[in-house]
């Protein structure tokens, strides 16, 4: 039986991914690393025929699993990346391909097609949604003053099945709170390494659920974060904190709300 180990970070990431992967109904088996430490152990205890793996950990990138990985093919997936990271993992790891994860996550369309390629094996083309309108108590975009959240991807990945729908959810609303007081300690403390790591763990959720103004908060913190010490605790990363704390703040209340309509 063929063996795929997925290397992902991020709770919601992790669903949406191996969700995807068992909708095409393959005899694969499918192995799930939260860390590059853990991954380093599954790789070593097991033959792996392909890898789907996040860039970026919290606890290192792909540049870590350089030795782990030079038998192994593999998929890679990034954040907001840059193009000359994205072709340096290429050259000295070998991905076969590599996708970003976009808003409308097409990314998350297109895997199944190369997997397919690669295993040159048949795979199931996934259902349609039925039109958003026809859904019961589905509101596609809810809002509050500058935080929009979009539902139309979760239910779109979750093929509209509301108990993981609810999940997901939960997941957001569980763990925004604690990756937000991280955030805050970090920056407080000015450990601007830490700041980087979180910042980037918090896009995803956020990617998941549509919001693309919270994003690109994340996405200011973290560049800032990385490019100096004075960046990391300029006042602009500060304000852009406390807007992220607030609009994460909001977007909770927001999705609470949505969850008895499930």
């Amino acid at each position: 039986m063929k063996k795929i180990l997925i290397i992902e970070d991020d709770l919601i990431d992790q669903m949406a991914l191996t969700r995807m992967l068992k909708q095409q109904d393959l005899d694969y088996q499918y192995y799930v690393a939260k860390s590059i430490q853990e991954a380093k152990i599954k790789l070593a205890q097991i033959s792996f025929d392909l890898v789907i793996t996040d860039h970026n950990l919290a606890d290192g990138t792909t540049f870590d699993l350089l030795d782990d990985l030079k038998n192994t093919s593999f998929i890679l997936i990034t954040g907001n990346e840059d193009q000359s990271t994205i072709n340096s993992v290429k050259s000295k790891l070998g991905a076969i391909e590599c996708f970003t994860k976009d808003l409308d996550l097409n990314y998350l369309q297109n895997l199944p097609v190369v997997i397919k390629h690669f295993f040159n094996q048949k795979i199931k083309v996934p259902k349609q949604l039925e039109s958003v309108n026809n859904r019961d108590n589905f509101t596609s975009l809810i809002s509050q003053e500058n935080v929009y959240i979009n539902l139309k991807n979760v239910y779109k990945i979750f093929d509209g099945k509301k108990q993981e729908i609810k999940e997901s959810i939960e997941l957001f609303i569980f763990h925004k709170p604690r990756e937000m007081e991280k955030l805050y300690n970090y920056i407080n403390n000015q450990d601007c390494e830490n700041v980087v790591k979180i910042t980037h763990l918090m896009k995803s959720g956020f990617r998941i659920f549509g919001m693309k103004s919270q994003i690109e908060l994340a996405n200011y913190i973290e560049k800032n974060a990385g490019s100096s010490y004075d960046s990391c605790t300029c006042e602009r990363v500060s304000d852009s904190f406390k807007q992220l704390a607030t609009d994460t703040k909001i977007a909770i209340e927001l999705l609470k709300k949505e969850l008895p309509l499930l």
